[in-house]
């Protein structure tokens, strides 16, 4: 699964430096890297989650981030993973298709699910934050 991730992931020289920095904060998403987060992010980032997606809503900052919301749905499965698959640019917005690979405490098998998530980008090229929408049914414990 790790190469799977690389090449979603790797990165083209035809590619804008949004793109690039979007690429890289799934990459430290996945390793937990919150020193590169940190470089990558805007200092006050903002996560404006779906209502309906488990722990839905929107968190300000590193620790409203990282130390709230994900703490809180990392607590609820077994496994979360996130894929994008497709990339479109539009200056100060990045598109991110892809799906969530997301196993509950007693699945047996990984639920997909699929979102979109737009990004936004500073001036500098620093991340602002993310504006997500899944199928929040297909997360496991929610209702079907």
């Amino acid at each position: 699964m790790a190469d799977f991730f690389n090449a979603l992931l790797a990165t083209d020289e035809n590619e804008t430096i949004n793109i690039r920095n979007v690429k890289a904060v799934y990459a430290a998403l996945r390793s937990q890297d919150l020193e590169e987060l940190g470089r990558l992010l805007v200092k006050e980032p903002v996560w404006d989650i779906a209502p309906g997606f488990p722990e839905g809503g929107v968190y300000r900052g590193m620790s409203g981030v990282f130390g709230e919301f994900y703490k809180k749905l990392i607590g609820r499965v077994r496994t979360l993973g996130a894929y994008p698959e497709a990339f479109l640019d539009h200056g100060n917005v990045v598109v991110a298709l892809g799906y969530y690979r997301a196993r509950g405490k007693t699945d047996e098998e990984a639920s997909i699910i699929r979102f979109a998530h737009i990004w936004g980008v500073d001036n500098d090229g620093k991340i602002k934050g993310v504006w997500q929408v899944a199928d929040s049914a297909l997360f496991p414990g929610n209702a079907k």
